[in-house]
């Protein structure tokens, strides 16, 4: 969802007029909550309480009696491509996939090795004579995330400068080790950054390292709003390939992405993001990640080391200054 920001951020530019709704699952509702680019949001909870047959034709209901005059479909699924069909819209743009692609009016390329994830939303635009190059994504909050982040760095006893530790990720392959996490701590100690851990309820394990290793750790204690709000406080970011590099992105915060199973090259990062990859020969062996090792020693993200990561963090805040 944060990577789809950029493509309703030029439709909104150049549709001004249009009455946007945008459809999308539970879990991301914090990323759009305070969006100023739609009007109305649909949420569809396929993976919880929306889940089965009855509550996708109440949805294709609930969708064909909106009249829409337009649909923009970022996903390849077939369930993504009968939602865009049964809305009756005249016009619907979706990708050129075999298993979705008939059901859109206009198609366009997925180019999965010779774009960005980014950019192949942005080509949705197209066959509406939008070309858009910003590739940049957005996220919004309140006054009331605000208050919350003042409260818990306060609570924590906080103080700036402080670094950002996302220590999750979705696929555990993916996820630095919790013991690296707890060297990092002190190493920014040693150049003058607090570290503060975030994540979900899952990650509890890696905050703990952080708190123990004297960070503070706030893992499962916010919205993905709220850390949206701490991030643009922060003066570093560190963390693994998931949402939250691209949230620190979108919240102009100085970040360090860790990869190892996969790259960085789906993504088009500027100036205030250092990617460190993992120089294991079999490293990356993935797409998206995968929850065991396909080799089963797993040595790409515990192989990199806490020091290197530090003196990374060194040079990209020495350049900010």
């Amino acid at each position: 969802m944060v990577l789809t920001t950029p493509m309703l951020r030029s439709l909104r530019h150049h549709e001004q007029g249009a009455t946007i709704t945008l459809l999308h699952a539970l879990r991301t509702t914090d990323i759009v909550r305070y969006s100023p680019h739609i009007d109305h949001r649909i949420v569809y909870d396929k993976s919880g309480g929306d889940r089965g047959t009855g509550s996708f034709l109440s949805l294709v209901r609930k969708l064909s009696g909106k009249r829409f005059d337009l649909v923009l479909s970022p996903h390849r699924s077939i369930r993504s491509g009968l939602l865009a069909l049964f809305t009756g819209a005249p016009r619907r743009i979706g990708f050129a996939h075999p298993s979705s692609g008939l059901f859109y009016t206009d198609t366009v390329p997925y180019s999965r090795w010779e774009s960005t994830f980014v950019r192949r939303k942005l080509d949705l635009l197209l066959p509406l004579g939008i070309d858009e190059e910003n590739e940049t994504p957005e996220i919004a909050w309140s006054d009331k995330e605000e208050t919350e982040v003042s409260a818990l760095l306060k609570s924590g006893g906080v103080r700036s400068p402080f670094a950002v530790l996302a220590v999750g990720s979705a696929w555990e392959t993916k996820r630095w080790p919790p013991e690296r996490f707890a060297e990092l701590v002190v190493e920014l100690e040693r150049i003058g950054l607090q570290a503060v851990a975030v994540g979900g309820p899952t990650d509890r394990e890696a905050g703990r390292s952080v708190s123990d290793a004297g960070g503070v750790d706030i893992t499962g204690k916010t919205s993905l709003t709220a850390v949206s709000a701490l991030l643009h406080r922060a003066s570093l970011f560190v963390g693994n390939d998931s949402g939250a590099l691209h949230m620190a992105r979108a919240a102009r915060t100085p970040a360090i992405g860790l990869f190892g199973p996969t790259g960085p090259e789906q993504f088009r990062f500027d100036s205030q993001v250092r990617i460190i990859r993992s120089e294991v020969d079999c490293a990356p062996c993935s797409d998206h990640g995968a929850r065991d090792c396909p080799t089963g020693n797993w040595i790409c993200m515990p192989g990199i080391s806490a020091a290197h990561v530090a003196r990374v963090a060194c040079e990209l805040m020495e350049s900010r200054r």
